[in-house]
């Protein structure tokens, strides 16, 4: 099968190039879109968050502690480490009694160019609340202290929490996922193989409710959590957030480094995943927005800003000069 080929001009040239795989399907199994290797194994990575997270809601932390929709949406997040994100991470880890080195994310920059250049102007060093998981991680030592597991090596694959998101895994991808191959995630979490139309799948019955009631509600509830508090997710003038705010209410989407989108709407029992093969933020952005126009969200994206819909490549004086077009096989 042909994959759809984002190209980035200058002039009437294509300068460079990345290529897409992804596949849709609804959640019986039904095909709805397919490009290039449907099969083609990757690692989820962020992209995973929503079913990372369930176990915030599962296992009762989320109301013993009365968290927040903005707590469970920064629970998905891979946020830009902005004021908001920050403050509310670190007073997230204060109603649990601990410290900033209690997270095992590690410190990374933030996300964003405007958000590194505004702690250096203001020399404030980074720290692991700035690290765009760091939401997800201050999620995880809540269901540990909830579950009464240790705190320590909370991201070790042998921990009994992500021994509980394998569980999940398991239901939700219809596999063995103790038996999967996996890696060490940029955040230090475990991160594993799959290929694209075995997430598509799972990410359909899950937004679809296939699942027991428990796990349905949870899903459910971190969905739409998301969508009303999507800044939390990503944060200004990322894509992710403005997806869920365009989506109003109606789509779950989260990006993935290297190049991964996964993601559902649940009012079409459908479900998508998507793999830029170069790894590229630029290609797996324009090849969701893509995605969801092929398949008749194009309501839902001429919602979203002109430059982001259509974006240009411009000169440092802001002239165009060339695009990000997405090529699909005739």
């Amino acid at each position: 099968m042909n994959p759809w080929i984002v190209e980035i001009t200058r002039g009437q040239y294509v300068e460079s190039s990345s290529i897409g795989h992804g596949i849709v399907v609804n959640a019986d199994g039904a095909e709805i879109l397919a490009f290039g290797k449907t099969k083609r194994e990757t690692f989820p990575r962020s992209a995973a968050k929503w079913i990372q997270a369930l176990e915030l809601v599962l296992s009762g932390a989320a109301d013993a502690l009365e968290l927040t929709d903005d707590h469970l949406a920064i629970a998905c997040a891979s946020h830009n480490g902005e004021p908001e994100h920050v403050a509310l991470v670190n007073a997230w880890l204060g109603q649990l009694g601990l410290v900033t080195e209690d997270l095992e994310c590690g410190v990374s920059q933030p996300f964003t160019e405007p958000v590194r250049l505004k702690l250096c102007h203001d020399h404030v060093p980074a720290t692991q609340l700035h690290h765009c998981c760091s939401g997800k991680h201050v999620a995880m030592l809540t269901v540990c202290k909830k579950r009464g597991w240790s705190t320590d090596g909370y991201t070790d694959y042998a921990h009994p929490l992500q021994a509980r998101i394998r569980q999940h895994m398991t239901t939700i991808f219809g596999l063995d996922a103790d038996s999967l191959d996996y890696a060490i995630d940029g955040c230090s979490v475990p991160t594993y193989l799959l290929p694209l139309d075995i997430m598509a799948l799972g990410f359909a019955k899950l937004g679809a409710g296939h699942f027991s009631t428990e796990l349905n509600r949870a899903a459910s509830r971190l969905r739409h959590a998301q969508a009303r508090a999507p800044f939390m997710v990503a944060g200004s003038e990322r894509l992710d957030s403005q997806l869920l705010e365009a989506g109003q209410g109606r789509l779950q989407v989260k990006m993935g480094a290297e190049g991964v989108y996964l993601g559902t709407i649940p009012d079409r029992n459908i479900g998508f995943a998507l793999k830029c093969e170069d790894g590229s933020l630029r290609g797996q952005e324009a090849l969701v927005i893509e995605l969801l126009t092929t398949i008749g969200e194009k309501e839902l994206i001429n919602r979203l800003p002109n430059e982001v819909r259509k974006p240009l490549i411009r000169s440092a004086s802001g002239l165009p000069i060339g695009q990000v077009v997405v090529r699909k096989p005739t």
